[in-house]
């Protein structure tokens, strides 16, 4: 899952501290958990207590925007998350002690779940997690089991990295997908996915155990004891060699699932018995590689000035630009063309369709453009490109607005001119403009992610 963002106080943990304040307590259980052979029990979490214990576990809440991220957790998610009793607490079930996390409706479009992390309170790196859990269903409905790289206070999602041990999609409670997310060598989104079906009864019918071994050398996925994915950890992968957290989620809506229909009943809830991490006997880990911010991060430009190809000429306001992309596989090929309409060259944007993605303008020092009432901006686009979104980002909030609810007249060369009220950007405090323009996940007709070269010219603001 992307999410981004997530920026609270980071303290990285590792496998070896803060345990042994609390060992015997946390230890109690150990005689009766089945330990893999050639590892040692580390740290677990039984869910044996009256409440969630708060030395394991904290809440990241609402929805998404107090971490940097834009509203829906940067995944158009639907659901708040809360601390609130109503959706999340220990219960039982099946004669079990377990941790429930509740996805509730309001009944008015509105939803709220919980989101539980081990940030800042423990982090494994390599070793082996088992976590037995019943799962939720329902279309719109998203349970996650995952973990997040320590470093995501430093580097933007997903040069952190993102290992998903189990991921469903509710409308198919018979299968599962693990994915690990990363920033490859082209400096570009990276992701391995493989789905796992049920064998016997479905993810919300009983509980299963999902498991992932981690090793210096590869991520191996099992469920029930039964590994299916194994992937060896290339040289473009050094995020799998440093410390991650545990994320423990029920999302509601959003761009992989879809939202919750008239299908969908609430409440729903996933069930977890247990959560183990284990480590190799007579295992010592070398030291994590450095991070290089510049190798780990997504949408990096090699040509320096590129942005400004895209600005209009005589508009300064602006100052200094870097152009970057984002995606879950439909992020743009930046390049420019000798074709414009304003100087010499325009920015193009290569989108390849097929999955979201976007690209956008970040000024080197945001700006007050609270001034100004207007937007304006030429595209150079195919006609199968109905729709896109044009969103500006402060430095605490961002707007879209919808391409397809603006006219736009000729601009000559094959380009067409768009004008868009700043007021149409609704709450967005321009005081502290860092995007003054950014477009996404262009569609065609039938509102599907459509390939497509886009030309980007002229781009200025006016009272």
């Amino acid at each position: 899952m992307k999410n981004l963002l997530f920026l609270l106080p980071l303290i990285v943990v590792t496998m070896t501290l803060n345990f042994s304040c609390n060992q015997d307590d946390e230890m109690d259980s150990e005689d009766s958990i089945e330990i893999p052979e050639g590892y040692s029990l580390l740290w677990s979490e039984e869910f044996n207590e009256q409440i969630i214990d708060a030395t394991k576990w904290n809440y990241e809440t609402g929805d998404g925007t107090d971490y940097g991220l834009p509203p829906g957790w940067g995944n158009s998610e639907l659901q708040l998350y809360t601390e609130n009793s109503d959706n999340s607490g220990i219960t039982s079930d099946e004669d079990l002690s377990v941790l429930q996390i509740q996805a509730q409706s309001d009944g008015s479009g509105g939803y709220s779940s919980a989101k539980l992390t081990s940030q800042s309170l423990f982090s494994m790196r390599f070793g082996r997690i088992d976590v037995k859990a019943k799962l939720p269903n329902g279309q719109g409905i998203w349970p996650a089991i995952w973990l997040l790289g320590d470093n995501v206070t430093e580097i933007p999602w997903p040069g952190c990295g993102e290992i998903d041990i189990m991921e469903m999609l509710g409308h198919d409670p018979a299968r599962i997908y693990s994915t690990l997310h990363f920033t490859n060598d082209e400096n570009r989104h990276g992701e391995i996915q493989e789905p796992r079906d049920a064998l016997g009864s479905n993810f919300h019918e009983a509980y299963h155990v999902f498991s992932l071994d981690w090793t210096p050398e590869s991520l191996n996925f099992s469920l029930d004891g039964i590994q299916y994915q194994q992937v060896g950890i290339q040289d473009d992968m050094k995020e799998f060699l440093r410390s991650f957290y545990l994320i423990l989620n029920v999302a509601v809506g959003g761009n992989w699932p879809g939202d919750p229909d008239d299908t969908t009943t609430f409440p729903q809830s996933m069930y977890v018995d247990y959560v183990r991490v284990f480590s190799q006997n007579g295992f010592e880990a070398k030291t994590a590689p450095p991070l290089v911010i510049e190798e780990e991060s997504i949408g990096e430009i090699i040509q320096d000035n590129i942005a400004q190809y895209a600005i209009q000429d005589n508009f300064s306001d602006l100052g200094n630009a870097s152009v970057s992309v984002w995606g879950g596989g439909g992020e743009p090929g930046v390049s420019a063309s000798d074709i414009s309409i304003d100087g010499d060259s325009s920015l193009v944007f290569e989108f390849p369709g097929g999955n979201w993605g976007g690209g956008y303008i970040e000024l080197d020092i945001p700006k007050d453009l609270s001034a100004y009432s207007f937007l304006h901006f030429s595209l150079h686009k195919p006609d199968s490109l109905v729709d896109a979104e044009i969103k500006l980002e402060s430095l605490s909030a961002n707007a879209p607005v919808f391409l397809i609810d603006y006219s736009s007249s000729d601009a000559g060369m094959g380009f067409v001119e768009y004008t868009i009220p700043l007021a149409d950007f609704v709450d967005l405090p321009l005081q502290e403009t860092r995007i003054p323009f950014a477009i996404w996940n262009p569609k065609d007709e039938n509102e599907s992610f459509t390939a497509g070269t886009v030309l980007i010219d002229n781009i200025y603001f006016s009272n």
